[in-house]
């Protein structure tokens, strides 16, 4: 097979995922396709609501069998308006793939000691209660970072997240690399928009401080840069300065010259502050960060039903061990809802975080 057929062949492919995607019914026809878009879509496309796609080749033939089927053809291939508009409405929705998770074991022992090594419980103690087997559903989300400066910097950074506790999962990407996975449509996709609304917010909070810990060496890069050409301006400046007062020593200088000059040595504080605040904009760092994938995880789980006791107070907690990771994962706060791996108990019995155990509960 050449080049050429097979890369109809991919282009095809992409074609038909891309109508389906969109709520299309595909009917086959030999090489050629029946497609009967739905009206929203055939509007985004600026097409009609059906029309049959094909390779170059075989839209060349249909064309010159002179058939007196007025359905619209249009062929499926590179460098083309058609194939091009496709590519472009393809990149503005973020690929959202849903998964199981599969293990062949799950942990059924010793979480007493797994929530003792990883949760610090602030004057409190954990007792273990009861667990149980159940579900849970998690979101990888892979984002993309531009970091504009005096140069660019771009990466991708990976996010897990807890979409039924809201809670970032550390670690868990680069465990899915090693578990079983099998794809799935339909049932379980999609995320409600109270959750939608979480995620942009851990997405918007979490994401940039990983992206800001990855900038460390190109900021500072960035700062060295603004310095040297700080001192170097300043300098310049200086010395320029400095000329400038000296010739007004000069025997013959007549007093319009005298006075012109004088204007321009009080200007220059003036024009040096500007140079400064040119260079400081073309050495901060600017971050453009966005998800480009998502990929939707239901997963197995154990539930950890606990007991957190401090002096008198008595609250009951429900953790989940991530059998991708083999950790517990974060607890969610009670007041600021952000995970965290130390817990205690306000006045009021919430389990909250240490910060908010400072600064005091907002449920209270």
């Amino acid at each position: 097979m050449n080049s050429e057929s097979q890369g109809q062949i991919d282009t095809m492919d992409f074609a038909c995922r891309f109508f389906k995607a969109r709520g299309a019914v595909v009917e086959s026809r030999g090489e050629m396709k029946d497609i009967l878009l739905p009206g929203a879509a055939a509007r985004e496309l600026e097409m009609e609501d059906f029309f049959r796609v094909g390779p170059g080749e075989a839209v060349d033939r249909e064309r010159g069998s002179g058939s007196r089927d007025d359905t619209q053809v249009y062929a499926v291939q590179l460098h083309t308006p058609f194939l091009d508009r496709m590519l472009s409405l393809a990149g503005t929705a973020t690929p959202f793939t849903p998964v199981r998770l599969k293990f062949h074991y799950l942990k059924s022992q010793g979480f007493d000691r797994l929530a003792a090594a990883q949760f610090d419980f602030h004057k409190s103690k954990i007792s273990i209660l009861s667990t149980g087997e159940a579900r849970t559903r998690y979101l990888a989300l892979t984002c993309r970072y531009a970091a504009k400066s005096d140069e660019i910097k771009q990466g991708m950074v990976e996010i897990c997240i807890n979409l039924d506790t809201g809670v970032v999962i550390p670690g868990m990407a680069e465990t899915l690399a090693n578990v079983q996975k099998e794809y799935f449509q339909g049932e379980g996709r999609g995320c409600t928009a109270k959750e939608i609304e979480t995620i942009q917010a851990i997405v918007e909070h979490h994401g940039r401080q990983l992206v800001e810990a990855r900038l460390t060496p190109f900021v500072a890069s960035m700062n060295r840069r603004f310095r040297r050409d700080t001192v170097s301006l300043e300098a310049y400046y200086e010395a320029l300065a400095k000329e400038m007062e000296a010739s007004l020593e000069r025997s013959g200088l007549s007093p319009r010259l005298r006075d012109e000059r004088q204007a321009k040595i009080a200007m220059i504080p003036g024009e040096l502050g500007t140079k400064k605040e040119d260079l400081l904009n073309k050495y901060s760092v600017k971050i453009d960060f966005k998800p480009v994938a998502a990929l939707y995880l239901a997963s197995p789980c154990v539930t950890v039903f606990a007991r957190l006791t401090s002096g008198r107070k008595i609250s009951d907690i429900t953790l989940t061990y991530n059998p991708a990771t083999k950790k517990m994962d974060p607890a969610a706060c009670e007041s600021c809802g952000s995970g965290t791996y130390s817990l205690g108990c306000c006045a009021n019995r919430h389990i909250i975080c240490p910060e908010c155990l400072a600064k005091g509960c907002v449920l209270c």
